[in-house]
């Protein structure tokens, strides 16, 4: 795969001050969430796995610097302790599978194997049993466990819904490898029509549903405001992931299919203009989200005749996409999963970070705004 020349140590980029309307929020019970996933990390032997080379996919001083329930704990800083503990493995399997894919059916002639090994978990979500196969292997340790938890006190329409957007993340890693072992740079239209459709925001989307305590109505899903609440909601998450994500991507997993790149391939540019760009696109991608919230989701309530829990629910959906898409821009800045925020490694790959964004301490809007116990 040809390496892009904008990765080499002479081209740098400053990630730019990130549009948020809301501020994150910090649950009370992060610690706790924390502490459960790092031992479910271990029970399922995801901290413990070699591929057949013998290399580790991650040890727990990776695990840690990730920071991955923290993800869960700024993403849904309402959730009660057992769904938050939920949410939080969920983004610590869905980290480790992608990894672990990445790692394992990365060389040459590995797609056979990959198919097969996505058509063995595929039956690890029955919409309507939270019975699974024997697991084989951590990732279906992790995935039947997850799946017989989740199983209770959801509906079938949710599950039906929730295990498709897990397929189609899992079909996401073998298409994304596809897309390197061809090199194949997507146009800006392609690369969010195909992250909606398998990238881990929509996947995100659907779990706020459960965590909170807001699956959204049958005679809503898939009408045309929800449906702009969940694709300006997946581009304007995959879009800040792509902003700290391209040197990780780009520069050493070679990987086409970062925003980044394909803007800065479609318009000729360089890899400021281009984050500049992504960066540009995201703001109007959660502009457009609210705009739909005020002028497209009431028609839609008032037509559709819903009473007043289905009215909270999807009152409850809406807040929760937004504390997510805040609390992802709060996760990126503490975590090491995309980019190391050392000194030292920052130094070695050229990055800056725009005022408000370099500290690990908490944000001035998460400043004595943790939420109290539900």
């Amino acid at each position: 795969m040809p390496p892009d020349p904008a990765c080499s140590r002479s081209a740098s980029f400053v990630i730019p001050a990130l549009y948020q309307p809301t501020p994150a929020l910090l649950s009370p019970h992060a610690d706790a969430a924390r502490a459960h996933s790092t031992t479910w990390a271990r029970w399922t032997g995801l901290l413990d796995h070699v591929d057949r080379s013998g290399a580790r996919v991650w040890d727990e001083a990776r695990f840690t610097s990730m920071a991955i329930p923290l993800l869960a704990a700024y993403g849904h800083p309402d959730a009660a302790p057992r769904e938050l503990e939920l949410a939080s493995d969920w983004y610590v399997w869905a980290c480790w599978f992608d990894d672990h894919f990445t790692q394992v059916f990365k060389l040459p002639g590995a797609r056979v194997r990959a198919k097969a090994y996505l058509h063995r978990l595929r039956r690890f979500t029955p919409p309507d049993s939270p019975r699974t196969p024997r697991p084989a292997n951590p990732a279906e340790r992790g995935l039947a466990d997850l799946w017989s938890r989740t199983f209770a006190g959801s509906s079938r329409g949710w599950r039906r819904r929730f295990a498709a957007s897990t397929q189609a993340l899992m079909r996401g890693c073998l298409r994304e490898l596809e897309d390197a072992g061809t090199y194949r740079v997507p146009e800006p239209i392609e690369h969010l029509g195909l992250r909606r459709t398998s990238g881990g925001a929509a996947w995100a989307a659907d779990l706020v549903e459960r965590v909170i305590g807001a699956e959204l109505p049958a005679q809503v899903v898939g009408t045309r405001p929800v449906t702009v609440l969940r694709d300006t909601f997946a581009d304007a998450a995959h879009l800040l992931n792509d902003l700290y994500s391209y040197w990780r991507e780009v520069g050493e997993e070679s990987a086409p299919d970062n925003g980044m790149l394909v803007l800065r391939r479609f318009l000729g540019c360089g890899v400021q203009e281009a984050a500049d760009r992504v960066n540009e696109l995201r703001t109007s991608r959660l502009r457009q989200f609210e705009a739909a919230v005020l002028t497209e989701l009431p028609a839609l309530i008032e037509e559709g005749g819903l009473g007043t829990e289905e009215r909270g629910r999807i009152a409850r959906y809406v807040q929760g996409l937004r504390d997510w898409q805040a609390g992802a821009c709060a996760w990126h800045r503490r975590s090491s999963r995309y980019l190391d925020l050392g000194p030292a490694s920052r130094a070695a790959r050229r990055i800056e970070l725009s005022a408000g964004q370099a500290s690990a301490a908490p944000a001035p809007s998460d400043q004595g705004m943790r939420r109290q116990p539900l």
